[in-house]
């Protein structure tokens, strides 16, 4: 990610975030640049999103919960899953990762934006999941190449 778009993805979460102080990029001249998110779900609970930006914004970030979380079942969500729309684990830490988008459907004019946005959406139909014992599957429906929701 070049220094003008970091700057245009900064105005634009700034905006949105109404300020600075809930996020920041990290190791941005290094081979793993990453973003540090909070996100809010409905209920008030507060998440670390992790977005790392490995040739952002032509490939679209991965995006991990900053903790492994557990399932409805009491079960780790620690593998790729459909049924919880999940991708692997954060190879170091072991978070986590949100499914937010279809590789084949992401271009490179979406935002860091577009991206949270997604990932509180998962986030709080993950909460509902814990209330209802329901499966994130019930909630959510996969994305198509094309982006369309299948």
């Amino acid at each position: 990610m070049d220094y003008q778009r970091k700057q245009l993805e900064e105005q634009v979460i700034a905006h949105y975030m109404g300020g600075t102080k809930s996020f920041a990029f990290g190791d941005l001249q290094t081979s793993r640049p990453y973003l540090r998110i909070a996100a809010q779900t409905n209920s008030g609970k507060v998440y670390v999103i992790r977005m790392e930006l490995i040739n952002y914004p032509n490939q679209k970030p991965d995006a991990y919960v900053e903790c492994m979380l557990r399932d409805c079942h009491g079960e780790p969500m620690n593998t790729a899953s459909s049924t919880n729309h999940t991708l692997a684990p954060h190879p170091t830490y072991n978070w986590t990762q949100i499914c937010h988008y279809h590789p084949d459907a992401w271009r490179p004019d979406m935002s860091l934006w577009m991206v949270y946005v997604r990932c509180v959406l998962w986030l709080n139909i993950y909460e509902q999941t814990l209330r209802t014992g329901r499966d994130m599957e019930y909630y959510l429906k996969h994305m198509g190449s094309d982006g369309s929701r299948v």
